[in-house]
């Protein structure tokens, strides 16, 4: 009898036991499938551009987001090889210089950089896609880009996002060793197109007529240019009210000239420190450049922050408002001693340039190309506790200023230009000629990372010169043909 209730009570335990077992298994999450290998997403369609010598294949990342910059909002767009562009995604995480949205396009030469800026964009870099969108230009026989899907997270990078894109900008050759022309151009154009959020089809996009999205406004950089901090934020500040948007009491610079033609005396060209001069003379003998502004209160405009593409409020009251003068905010630029750290403020800066360390973009190889922007007024000017628009600056031939424009309506980059010379003095020159107004913002600038000297330079530099030198003449004639009505000249 004994043994049996012994029996019996082990019975009940075993039960027990496995009940227990088959509730713990149903209560276990399905176990995960096998891991497959990742699979390359289907190539990307591409298009070839106006010439036909390049394929653009755009967003390959994957379109964007329907919440990706709403306007108002200010897109950084920037281009350059897979090391340069990786470079500058690397220059506009450090430091949080740039927490807003970005376009950039990339010459896919050579294609190894190509792969791994890809790469590094699916793995240590995925967070960035949220806010990129990214475009690749091919000579137009190669094979379309291969892209990867986001990887699931794994062990960490050496030295994270950062530390992979620095591997990818280490690695890439200077641009002209590639072998191919640098198609500068059509690269802003494609970058510039992505910002404006525009559908780009069958061609390369880039600034053109009004379109939707008014409100968005496009800072368009080569890869080795950077902002400086809270550029986008206080723009955005300004343009939603938040800060005055013109200082009407910005005091003149006796000192500067004001024929606007002072700088064609050809021994400008022989100074390289002209513009480090506040006293700089002026020729008296210089003619009056019939295309400056005459109107005194041009710049005391309070919508001169408004984008002038951004529809009309129907039920606004008043009467109806005439158009607005198209205008451009120009951003100083400057350059600093290789090994020097990035400034991001003004008083960063301003202890650079004090010390030999900072000094106008281009300012030993083209004063002229960036005199207009009037350095020593802008140093002049009284602090402020905001970005503000200081003075409006009339346009000089041969300058070729960054600056922040609406997404629509700025006419783009004439595609012709490669390699180097006059591909941005081209766009400024017919910027000038349709009627654009150029407005110096205080409070923001933007730096090149060491000083611009002729030896740093290779050695068909001055035959691509040449050769751009005697397109540019006939890209001015053909603004004549585009832009009859104009009184500007360039």
């Amino acid at each position: 009898m004994g043994r049996g209730r012994l029996l019996g009570g082990c019975a009940w335990l075993l039960g027990g036991l496995a009940l227990l077992q088959t509730l713990y298994l149903r209560a276990l999450p399905p176990p995960a499938p096998p891991r497959r290998p990742h699979k390359p997403l289907p190539p990307p369609r591409g298009v070839l551009d106006a010439s036909g010598t390049f394929r653009l294949y755009r967003d390959v990342l994957g379109p964007p987001s329907p919440r990706w910059a709403p306007p108002p909002d200010l897109v950084l767009a920037t281009h350059g090889t897979p090391g340069r562009a990786a470079a500058a995604l690397g220059g506009a995480l450090e430091g949080g210089r740039w927490g807003g949205p970005l376009s950039v396009a990339v010459f896919g030469v050579p294609r190894a950089g190509l792969g791994q800026l890809l790469r590094a964009l699916g793995g240590p870099c995925r967070g960035l896609r949220g806010r990129l969108r990214l475009h690749v230009v091919l000579g137009a026989a190669e094979p379309p880009p291969a892209v990867t899907p986001p990887l699931p997270r794994g062990p960490a990078a050496p030295g994270g996002c950062r530390g992979a894109l620095g591997r990818v900008a280490a690695a890439d050759p200077p641009s002209y060793t590639l072998g191919v022309p640098y198609p500068g151009n059509l690269l802003r154009n494609v970058a510039w197109a992505g910002a404006a959020g525009q559908d780009m089809g069958g061609g390369s996009g880039g600034p053109g007529p009004p379109g939707p999205g008014g409100g968005r406004f496009v800072l368009l950089l080569d890869a080795d240019v950077v902002p400086s901090r809270g550029l986008r934020e206080g723009f955005l500040r300004a343009l939603r009210g938040g800060a005055p948007p013109l200082d009407p009491n910005a005091p003149e610079d006796p000192n500067v000239p004001k024929d606007p033609n002072a700088l064609e005396d050809l021994n400008v060209q022989k100074d390289p420190n002209i513009l480090r001069d506040p006293n700089a003379p002026k020729d008296p003998n210089v003619p009056e450049d019939a295309n400056v502004p005459k109107d005194p209160n041009i710049l005391k405009d309070p919508n001169i922050l408004r984008d002038p593409n951004a529809p009309e409020d129907p039920n606004a009251p008043g009467p109806p408002q005439p158009p607005l003068s198209p205008v451009v905010f120009v951003l100083p630029a400057f350059e600093v001693r290789l090994g020097t750290p990035v400034p991001g403020t003004k008083a960063e800066l301003r202890r650079l340039w004090g010390a030999g360390d900072a000094r106008p973009f281009y300012g030993a190889l083209c004063p002229r190309c960036q005199a207009p922007t009037d350095y020593g007024r802008w140093w002049a000017l009284p602090p402020a506790p905001h970005l503000r628009v200081a003075y409006e600056a009339p346009w000089r031939d041969p300058w070729e200023p960054f600056y922040v424009g609406p997404a629509h309506g700025v006419p783009p980059f004439d595609e012709r230009f490669l390699q180097y010379g006059f591909n941005r003095i081209s766009q400024a020159c017919e910027l000038h000629v349709a009627g654009f107004r150029f407005a110096v913002l205080d409070g923001a600038f933007v730096v090149h990372g060491g000083f611009k000297e002729a030896a740093g330079f290779h050695g068909a530099r001055g035959a691509e010169q040449h050769r751009n030198r005697l397109l540019f003449r006939r890209f001015r004639s053909d603004l004549r043909r585009r832009y009859p009505g104009s009184p500007r000249r360039c």
